[in-house]
């Protein structure tokens, strides 16, 4: 893999994970949201990750969807809610 494709790979692996995340800390829910919407909307950087690593972006977006917890809890969406 070139330097590049690592970088990338990694900007993807962080975003799901960052997706993923369970806790209820405001800031890192704020990062699970912000990558939530990065995955699942058409943005041009996401596609464009997926293209330079040969990956089809609606392929990948499938897989994430099936395999990666990405729902918000009722614990979360009070912690993003509550006035602290």
């Amino acid at each position: 893999m070139l330097p590049e494709e690592n970088f990338i790979s990694s900007i993807l692996t962080q975003a799901i994970e960052d997706a993923a995340y369970t806790g209820t800390s405001k800031k890192y829910l704020k990062h699970k949201q912000s990558a939530i919407d990065w995955i699942m909307s058409n943005d041009p950087q996401f596609m464009q990750y997926c293209k330079i690593l040969g990956l089809d972006s609606n392929t990948i977006r499938n897989k994430i969807v099936k395999h990666v917890p990405m729902t918000i809890t009722k614990q979360q969406k009070e912690k993003i809610h509550a006035r602290i």
